[in-house]
């Protein structure tokens, strides 16, 4: 049965989720990828640790037993790795393949998540779940598909379909997917261990930032916005902060609260419907051009969620 508070969390992430990715499309095209990354981290770092004294109370990491401190602390550090990880891949990802191959596939850690909730988690998984997501996938494909006019250049397209760069973007972006579905695992697991998902975010976007920070000390391109050439771009960075406040801040800690409720597999279903909204909103805000394709997803999806949600 699919709880009303399990809807209204669900939506909210996939709304972040949406509004943050046309911030970081937009700050990307003013910022460096991973002065952009380290920027986001630090500002998320501030955020999840405000959220915490909030909405949590660290008297409950008090409860655990030594060894289950550790492994919260093992939970919490995986995951705030392999988030990490898995954006430099998204980023390497879009430097030798376009978004448009790379979103999709990034989006296939679901297939990941689905794995590892019957692994770890004892979560059961339904034909009608199975056809559903299989629907609301293939719909992210259809929005992510070139138009026409894209691909008048023949020889470009076909010296780029066999090119060494293609390969090495998907495996990067398949590499995303696996990194980032080990980060949600692995923040469901802490949740389980403590019952709390703000501290559990604040500890991991932590550890996340200690990553990005020591690797930042042998490459200074982490910290390109500080050079005075580029601090005039500086108000992007805080945009692009301020939308990882919310989103990797704290949509993620909603959406495995969200977990909580209704299970990680149900959850993560349900938030691929984000690049829908996200094509909805950059017609709307963005003023991109409207595709035809976009009504064929839509429908998609509609039946998608209908299986999931009613049969």
């Amino acid at each position: 049965m699919v709880d009303l508070l399990w809807f209204i969390l669900v939506f909210y992430v996939i709304f972040t989720w949406a509004i943050a990715s046309l911030v970081y499309k937009k700050g990307l095209e003013k910022t460096q990828p991973k002065a952009n990354l380290f920027f986001r981290l630090c500002f998320t770092s501030l955020g999840t640790f405000f959220f915490s004294l909030i909405f949590a109370n660290y008297n409950i990491l008090g409860n655990l037993t030594k060894s289950e401190v550790v492994a919260y602390l093992i939970a919490c550090f995986v995951s705030g790795l392999s988030v990490t990880i898995g954006d430099l891949l998204y980023y390497m990802s879009l430097k030798k393949i376009d978004a448009s191959r790379t979103y999709p596939l990034v989006q296939t850690s679901l297939i990941f998540v689905i794995f590892f909730s019957i692994f770890f988690f004892n979560e059961e998984i339904t034909y009608p779940i199975i056809f559903g997501g299989a629907l609301i996938l293939s719909s992210v494909f259809i929005l992510s598909t070139k138009d026409k006019f894209e691909k008048l250049d023949v020889k470009r397209t076909l010296k780029e379909k066999f090119s060494e760069d293609l390969i090495i973007g998907v495996i990067l972006a398949i590499g995303t997917a696996f990194f980032w579905a080990v980060a949600y695992v692995s923040f469901n697991q802490a949740r389980i261990l403590t019952g709390d998902v703000f501290i559990s975010n604040f500890f991991r976007v932590g550890f996340g930032m200690i990553t990005i920070t020591i690797l930042g000390i042998y490459q200074r391109e982490y910290y390109a916005g500080f050079k005075k050439e580029n601090r005039k771009n500086l108000k992007f960075f805080v945009y692009i902060g301020i939308a990882g406040i919310l989103s990797l801040g704290f949509a993620d800690a909603i959406y495995i609260k969200a977990a909580e409720i209704n299970g990680l597999i149900m959850t993560s279903i349900f938030t691929v419907n984000t690049p829908m909204v996200q094509q909805l909103l950059s017609i709307l805000i963005l003023k991109e051009k409207f595709r035809k394709r976009f009504l064929i997803a839509v429908i998609l999806i509609i039946i998608g969620n209908y299986f999931i949600l009613f049969l």
